[in-house]
Parts: C-alpha cells; structure tokens; sequence
C-alpha cells in the first residue's frame, strides 16, 4: 500500500465514521422536526351555544378545528445517501482486532473511549518492549519512556486523523515533561521517542491495511 493510497483509505475512513446525520441538522431541521405549535386557545373544542335549561351543547354544524398530527410535512429518509455508501467501510473498522479498533476509532473518529485508549498503550508498549530485548536499560530511563507512548499516540493522531491542539512534540517539551536536562535527552530518550513513534506508525498502516482487506473480502462474499 503505497503512500497516496493510504492517504485515500485515511479519507474514506474519517468520512465513514463521521456524525454526518449530526453535522447536517442545523437548528431550522430541529424546528422542522418538532411537534407543531398551535397558539389558539381550546384548539380542539367546539364552540358552546347555550340552550334552554342552562345547558350548553355543541351545533352539529361548526366546524371542528383539527391540526395535523404528522411532526413533518415530508418525513426524513430512513437512511442517509452517505451513510449508505460508507457502511462497507465501517463493517471492516467494526471486524478489527481490538487495539486496531480502538487506533481507527480514536484517530479518525475522535473516540476518546478510555478502555480504548488503554490497549492502544499497551499494544504499542509492548512492541517496543519485544525489540528491546537483550539491551540493558534502567529502570528509571524505561519508566520514563513508558511515559511517552501516550504522547507519541496523540501527535502521529493528529498528523493523520481528526485530532486536534495536539501538533508535534519538540525535544525540549519532551525533555521537561521527563524532567531530565535536553543534553541527557538527546543522549538517552531521542532515540527511542523515534521508535515509539514508528511503531505508532506501523500500527495505523496495518490497521489500515486491514480496513481495505476485510473490506474487499466481504465484498468478494457478496458477490460469490
């Protein structure tokens, strides 16, 4: 999958798991959709004529005031023209594995589900732990790494997804929320703040890679 059509399935995928209904409904369709308003006074009773015997009854020939009882006057479609176009695209986000899942959700739909946000850490962290094995670290320098997975998944998502007033974090800002000098980072964390990065990188191509494949075998499905 090279770069241009990743950026295609990027599209695709935001646009599948936008609120469209939601966006689309400004506050005049609010109004259009609301139960109508009638201001006159006893709307649905009959006018009262007085006969003899103070008894009030109603002339079998008045008219009957009576509204319509629909809330539109053209209701709306079942299913949305785009939400029926993208449903393919979010049936391959929905067969995901769970830390693909919730990557997709929270980089292109702006899901801040926690539990989601969680195994994207601990996916990402325990692939940087199975390629450190066999170098020597402390412990204080790994906890401190730890630390910055979460930071390493907010900037690649708001390179590549919908999340936004993140940007990118400069060593500077990484050395201090670290609390270590920028000399002592350059020397200890920079490289491996790079190799968090990339394995967040690998995480969104191969999620994506997925998205096109359980997407294209459905559709073989269907077709068969």
């Amino acid at each position: 999958m090279n770069q241009q059509y990743l950026e295609y399935v990027r599209g695709a995928v935001s646009l599948a798991l936008a609120d469209i209904h939601g966006m689309t409904k400004g506050q005049l369709a609010a109004f259009e959709s609301a139960a109508l308003a009638h201001t006159t006074r006893f709307k649905r009773q009959r006018h009262r004529t007085v006969v003899v015997g103070n008894r009030k009854v109603c002339p079998e020939t008045d008219p009957i005031h009576c509204p319509e009882t629909r809330t539109r006057v053209r209701p709306f479609p079942p299913l949305h023209e785009l939400t029926y176009c993208t449903s393919s695209w979010r049936r391959a986000v929905s067969v995901l594995d769970t830390p693909q899942h919730a990557w997709i959700r929270y980089c292109y739909a702006h899901d801040l589900n926690f539990d989601g946000q969680v195994a994207i850490c601990r996916y990402v962290w325990a692939d940087f732990l199975s390629g450190m094995q066999g170098k020597k670290m402390t412990g204080k320098v790994l906890k401190r790494i730890e630390s910055l997975v979460w930071l390493a998944v907010q900037q690649r998502a708001s390179e590549y997804g919908s999340l936004q007033g993140c940007g990118i974090y400069q060593y500077a800002k990484l050395a201090e929320l670290t609390g270590v000098q920028r000399s002592n980072w350059q020397m200890h964390y920079a490289e491996h703040w790079e190799c968090i990065l990339q394995l967040v990188t690998a995480l969104d191509a191969n999620a994506l890679h997925c998205v096109v494949g359980h997407r294209i075998a459905r559709k073989q499905l269907l077709t068969a």
